[in-house]
């Protein structure tokens, strides 16, 4: 009988939709904390009344395969799912140390999906064939920091479809320390600020499965619904007005978080293992000061990047680590 203690995902960059990975050294090892990537096939069933109370024929429905994995992130971990959600990033190499560059991507990856379809190894422990699910694309990330835990990520997919099961096989373990909350720093409109008890960042390229009409159940593309949304929410303790009176104003400041693992072995002399969110245009949505409780003051607040023109994106993620690419 399987745990999920010992269960093995990982997951792999396809060169195309519609083709899956097949070598083991090209997949990644993505420990989690919880997932749910599962074959989803509802049924379809006859809505004609047929003289009986029962349900109607059923058929076998539109199908895919979407869910969600979490984890508590490392350097290597991490930059797959910001590849996944972002695309391949610009790397600058300095002997040991390779800083990658993530940017929301400004063009689908092809016809059928909108991001570099993956390949999902999951491995049951239970002595079986491995069940492969292919041209998984990933549509949500959500980064999680609150004092007292880790950096988490959360990475959804939809429109995958089943492959054919191969045999168990070695993958390397994730390597890289993981990032604490205590090696956060944030900055708003340039100065420093130790005032937040947690951050989430979303992001949604608010896409989903398509289904065509041919030979096939299974999805035939992952596209956008609608325009692409980044999201900023936290808890952040009440010290002044200054922020609620940008609220107020509207007024958009620049926001950056960077998790340095400082505790971790060095890469290269005054370098760790790194991950900078950085934000040209941040604006509160909501900022609301009210008392509940008789406990100091804290707000928990939503925000949005806003797509900055001088800068051409909304958002950008930098990942020091040593690894090459991804």
């Amino acid at each position: 009988m399987p745990y999920g203690q010992n269960a093995v995902v990982a997951l792999a960059f396809q060169t195309s939709y519609g083709t899956a990975v097949t070598d083991v050294t090209s997949f990644y090892r993505m420990p989690f904390l919880s997932e749910d990537i599962t074959p989803n096939y509802p049924e379809l069933l006859s809505q004609n009344m047929e003289g009986r109370f029962d349900e109607g024929e059923a058929y076998s429905g539109a199908r895919q395969i979407s869910g969600t994995i979490s984890n508590e992130s490392q350097p290597v971990t991490l930059g797959v799912a910001l590849k996944a959600i972002c695309g391949t990033p610009t790397i600058i190499t300095s002997n040991a140390l390779f800083t990658h560059t993530f940017l929301p991507k400004i063009a689908d990856f092809d016809v059928n999906a909108v991001n570099i379809p993956m390949t999902m190894y999951k491995n049951l422990a239970d002595l079986g064939t491995v069940p492969i699910y292919q041209d998984l694309v990933a549509t949500r990330m959500e980064l999680n920091v609150a004092n007292g835990e880790f950096l988490t990520a959360a990475l959804a997919f939809a429109g995958g479809v089943v492959g054919t099961s191969i045999t168990s096989n070695t993958i390397a373990a994730a390597t890289g320390k993981k990032w604490t909350w205590d090696v956060t720093s944030i900055e708003l409109g340039g100065s420093a600020n130790t005032d937040f008890a947690n951050i989430t960042v979303v992001h949604d390229e608010q896409a989903s499965s398509r289904w065509t009409l041919k030979t096939s159940r299974d999805p035939d593309r992952v596209k956008r619904d609608g325009r692409r949304q980044i999201r900023i929410n936290g808890t952040v303790k009440f010290t002044d007005q200054t922020e609620y009176d940008l609220f107020i104003a509207q007024t958009t400041q620049a926001f950056k978080m960077t998790l340095r693992a400082t505790g971790a072995t060095e890469i290269e002399s005054g370098y760790f293992d790194t991950l900078e969110i950085s934000v040209p245009a941040f604006k509160y949505l909501t900022y609301p000061v009210t008392f509940a409780d008789p406990a100091e003051l804290q707000i928990g607040f939503e925000g949005k990047a806003d797509y900055h023109a001088g800068s051409g994106h909304s958002i950008q993620y930098t990942v020091i680590n040593t690894q090459a690419n991804f």
